[in-house]
């Protein structure tokens, strides 16, 4: 008898791999492969609330329940892809969400988080991009303030005078003052 629960239990969950994903609906859907020569279609996945994942399907493997013990009623875990990209050899502890060209954010020994884009990571408030960084420069609309010091080592530009190369207008000897930065 238990033999029998045991198998029964164990028919509620199967392994599948993935043969396409559908992510273009408000519920993503796989296409699987659970067993040789049986393929299921357009099960629905169910990602964490606040997490959305489009795993490169070339070698993705996903496990199904079958509701009610219904084979026909299945619902997919999200589906991993354990041969692109997985960030490992992670402390305990720590934290990452990954893509499959590399990009992470990391949160790292409790103390760090490292962002690693490919190209250009871009903050939004609203919509709007307020923070624009790729390797050439840091963009932002918004004024800056701050409590502490700026630093330069380049030049300092304010529209057209440089800080650095600027000269004055009337300037004369002794211990009168010029006039302003001349553009």
């Amino acid at each position: 008898m238990l033999d029998a629960l045991h198998m029964a239990i164990r028919s509620l969950i199967g392994r599948g791999v993935v043969s396409g994903i559908d992510d273009t609906g408000g519920d993503q859907t796989v296409d699987i492969d659970t067993h040789y020569g049986v393929s299921r279609s357009g099960v629905p996945v169910h990602h964490p609330f606040g997490l959305a994942a489009h795993a490169p399907h070339d070698g993705a493997v996903t496990h199904v329940v079958t509701n009610g013990g219904d084979p026909a009623d299945l619902v997919a875990l999200p589906p991993a892809n354990p041969s692109v990209a997985r960030m490992g050899n992670l402390a305990e502890g720590e934290a990452c969400l990954y893509d499959a060209l590399g990009q992470k954010v990391y949160l790292k020994d409790g103390r760090i988080v490292r962002i690693d884009c490919a190209a250009e990571l871009q903050v939004a408030i609203a919509g709007t991009t307020v923070l624009d960084i790729n390797a050439e420069r840091i963009y932002t609309p918004l004024n800056i303030q701050t409590d502490g010091a700026i630093t330069a080592k380049g030049d300092v530009t304010a529209g057209t005078v440089s800080l650095q190369k600027h000269v004055h207008t009337d300037v004369q000897i002794g211990s009168g003052e010029s006039g302003p930065p001349q553009a």
